[in-house]
């Protein structure tokens, strides 16, 4: 069996040629939408956002992450070495909330001077597991339902960076505090909505071609929001937190149509392959 990829194929893989449904020719509309209210959002919150505010419950809030990061990096390892149509799915989540915390917890110092020392340890296993998510996920879109099972070291790499993350939950119990002041807060959430922004836009773009890129779009997507809503809530009390909790009530939602949707589209793209085979 020799396995021919013709222009044709290309596209088929690429660009979904099926008739779409009502739910697939207007759900674009819902991230079009939330994209131009988010974008005054991203300027008030520029000129209104404090530097510096008390956080509590740190120690939750980077445990709800780092046990997030550890197991979509050995949930992505598996998918891949098993060939899972669900790789490019998880690997983009992975790598999205691996970011995502990283940014906060750099950005924001939200750790103990004891804990400083390994931030280079830290900065190295997070770059580590956003390349190797992003490459799982690019070699799982690459062979579709092919199947195989290219690059092993992936895989391994993969194994080793969440293990290595293992002492951060030691650390987040042991030695962050419950209250710590969170500092360049206006940056830190001031970039992480323009990031929203962005993966609303792409994600209305990579609904309306009807493209594979909507996987790694949505799912990017979810992820931030879920991120989000976990930042506002947790680390916050008192009027903050309600309005946390009900932008939640926005975000969350909206993040599960997100997933919703990468799973779905991954299930449709993989099922019908990359291309076309003859004896």
């Amino acid at each position: 069996m020799n396995r021919i990829v013709s222009p044709e194929s290309t596209r088929a893989w690429w660009q979904d040629t099926t008739t779409p449904s009502w739910f697939e020719r207007n759900v674009q509309w819902i991230y079009w939408v939330g994209a131009a209210g988010l974008a005054p959002w991203i300027v008030y919150l520029s000129q209104t956002q404090h530097g510096r505010t008390l956080t509590r419950q740190v120690h939750v809030l980077a445990l709800g992450l780092i046990v997030s990061e550890i197991v979509g990096t050995l949930a992505t390892a598996w998918l891949f070495w098993n060939g899972w149509w669900l790789t490019v799915t998880v690997a983009s989540f992975a790598a999205t909330v691996t970011f995502t915390s990283a940014w906060f917890r750099l950005l924001t110092k939200a750790r103990t001077t004891r804990s400083d020392g390994s931030s280079l340890t830290f900065i190295v296993v997070i770059i580590a597991i956003i390349v190797l998510c992003s490459l799982a996920a690019a070699t799982a879109l690459r062979h579709g339902s092919d199947r195989v099972r290219p690059a092993p070291w992936v895989p391994v790499g993969l194994v080793i960076a969440a293990l290595a993350l293992l002492p951060s939950i030691a650390a987040a119990i042991e030695l962050l505090p419950n209250r710590e002041i969170a500092r360049h807060l206006r940056v830190a959430w001031t970039g992480l909505d323009i990031f929203e922004l962005i993966a609303l836009v792409s994600t209305a773009l990579a609904l309306h071609r009807r493209s594979t890129a909507t996987i790694v779009a949505a799912t990017v997507t979810g992820a931030l929001l879920i991120c989000d809503a976990w930042i506002n809530v947790i680390p916050t009390s008192g009027p903050v937190r309600v309005e946390g909790l009900v932008m939640a009530l926005i975000e969350l939602p909206l993040a599960a149509l997100s997933l919703f949707i990468a799973v779905r589209t991954s299930r449709r793209a993989f099922d019908r392959g990359p291309s076309e085979r003859v004896g």
